[in-house]
């Protein structure tokens, strides 16, 4: 009898590491819900950046609503313009810019060469948005850099995993204020 409480107790201790290593392996996912999103490319309201889909006017429209103004640039090609109207929401940071998202295709049917978002209404890979802590980009996991604008402010550049080695200057660019909150998030292609 006692040699099966001795063959009971190691399976339940073999049982038991077994499940603790599984769940170290996987708490932070299991905890941030982080496993069901996909950071190996930049994506906002659904669409992904910098290519190599190709997207339509109907598909701006269908992710972000219908543009206040859209005109035509020779440097960067169309321009589609959101004003966004102010959240009555409590924020604990001063807004950069306008609350506003512009962004660019070289044709009407042309990969996202350029976006610049400047309020809470765009979701970046349906995890990170304009008012959040920057700590939240370290959870996207990929390459960063970091720069010091002075008095707590600066920028996060992230590197999304399935982009290998790419120039930081097509990186993602999370901007923060003193309390750590991002003001703004920009990505240029061209």
């Amino acid at each position: 009898m006692k040699n099966l409480y001795g063959i009971i107790f190691a399976a339940m201790l073999s049982a038991t590491i077994f499940c603790n290593d599984l769940y170290a392996q996987n708490k932070h996912d299991l905890l941030t819900g982080l496993d069901e999103h996909d950071f190996s490319t930049f994506t906002i309201n659904g669409l992904v950046i910098g290519g190599p889909d190709r997207y339509t006017e109907q598909d701006i429209i269908d992710a972000f609503g219908q543009p206040d103004s859209v005109y035509f640039d020779y440097g960067v090609g169309y321009v589609y313009l959101y004003g966004m109207k102010v959240s009555s929401a409590k924020k604990d940071y001063v807004p950069v810019g306008e609350y506003s998202i512009s962004l660019s295709m070289l044709n009407k049917t042309d990969i996202i060469s350029s976006i610049a978002v400047f309020d809470e209404s765009s979701l970046v890979n349906g995890y990170i948005r304009v008012g959040d802590p920057i700590s939240k980009v370290y959870d996207m996991g990929g390459r960063f850099h970091k720069a010091d604008y002075g008095g707590g402010k600066g920028a996060v550049y992230w590197c999304p995993s399935g982009w290998g080695n790419a120039d930081w200057i097509v990186c993602p660019e999370f901007n923060y204020n003193a309390n750590g909150i991002i003001t703004y998030i920009s990505c240029w292609q061209y």
